[in-house]
C-alpha cells in the first residue's frame, strides 16, 4: 500500500497487481520478473497517483493482508526505490536509482528492522529537482536470510527479491532536469555481488549496497545529510594548511668597533 501526502491509500490503488502468493519471492536476478514481481507487465487499469517533486511518499509492506506482520525479521536486509518513466514500462535502461538504506553499524539495525518496527511503512523523498512526468516506481526489499550461498547453489540459495511497482505522476518538478544515466532491470544485480551473496551469519560491521549508484538530487546539496547508507554525503574539504613559517635569516657577522688611533706628537 501507498501513503501519499500524509493520506493511506486503498490496498491495491495505484499498485500493479502482484501474484496471489504476496510473499512469494524471487530468486533469479537476470529474470524480467525482476522489474515488478508481476504476473504480467500490461499495467493496464492501473490507476494513476499524484506525487509532488520533494515530498515524502511512504510505502507500507505486509506479507499476505494488512493486518499481518511486514516481514519475518527472519529476512533482514536493505531497502531500496527506483523510478522509470512510465511509457517505457521499465524495458531497457530507464531506471534510477532514488532511495536505499542497507545497514546501520552503530544501531546494528537493517532496513527491515526499521521497516517491522514501524508496522510495515518506510518513508522515501522524491527528488525535489526530477522532471515532472509519469513515472513507474518499484520499490524492493532484499531478504539475505539464504544468500550465504550464491543462488543456482542449490534450491535454496539466494537472496530473495521482495519487488513491487506502482504508477505515480510526479507534479511541480524541474522542467528540463538534466536526465541521469539510467539502467536496465534485469540488469542491476548479479549474483556475485558484495551486497547479493552475502553472509548474515558471519561477522560483519558493513554492508555493501547493491546496484546502481543513488540519484543526487542537486537541489538537496549541502542539506543535513541523513543515514549514511543512504545519502552517501560528500565529507567536507580538510581546512586549508596554514603557511609554513620562513627560515629564520643567517646571523649576519658581527664587525669589530672601529678603535681611532692615537696620534702621537713627537716633541722636537
Amino acid at each position: 500500500m501507498l501513503w501519499v501526502d500524509g493520506k493511506r491509500l486503498k490496498e491495491g490503488q495505484c499498485i500493479r497487481p502482484y501474484h496471489d502468493t504476496r510473499n512469494y519471492p524471487l530468486k533469479d536476478p537476470n529474470s524480467k520478473d525482476l522489474r515488478c514481481r508481476t504476473p504480467d507487465m500490461s499495467g493496464k487499469g492501473v490507476e494513476l497517483c499524484e506525487v509532488k517533486a520533494g515530498s515524502t511518499i511512504s510505502i507500507e509492506w505486509h506479507e499476505s493482508d494488512p493486518n499481518d506482520r511486514a516481514i519475518s525479521d527472519s529476512h533482514k536486509g536493505p531497502c531500496l526505490v527506483y523510478l522509470a518513466p512510465l511509457e517505457s514500462n521499465g524495458e531497457l535502461d530507464v531506471w534510477i536509482k532514488i532511495f536505499e538504506d542497507g545497514y546501520d553499524p552503530m544501531t546494528k539495525k537493517w532496513c527491515v528492522d526499521k521497516v517491522i518496527a514501524s508496522k510495515g511503512k518506510l518513508d522515501v523523498q522524491i527528488p525535489s529537482d526530477i522532471a515532472s512526468g509519469k513515472y513507474l516506481m518499484r520499490t524492493e526489499i532484499i531478504a539475505l536470510h539464504e544468500a550465504d550461498r550464491p543462488y543456482g547453489k542449490d534450491s535454496n540459495s539466494g537472496a530473495e527479491y521482495f519487488s513491487n511497482c506502482a504508477h505515480i505522476n510526479i507534479v511541480g518538478g524541474q522542467e528540463g532536469a538534466t536526465a541521469p544515466k539510467k539502467y536496465s532491470i534485469p540488469g542491476i544485480y548479479d549474483k556475485n555481488d558484495k551486497g547479493i551473496y552475502f553472509n548474515l551469519f558471519d561477522k560483519y560491521s558493513s554492508y555493501p549496497i547493491p546496484g546502481p549508484p543513488l540519484y543526487n538530487d542537486k537541489s538537496q546539496a549541502g542539506s543535513p545529510g541523513g543515514d549514511s547508507n543512504s545519502t552517501n554525503p560528500k565529507p567536507p574539504s580538510p581546512p586549508p594548511k596554514p603557511p609554513a613559517p620562513k627560515p629564520p635569516s643567517p646571523p649576519q657577522p658581527r664587525r669589530k668597533p672601529c678603535v681611532k688611533k692615537r696620534q702621537i706628537k713627537h716633541r722636537v
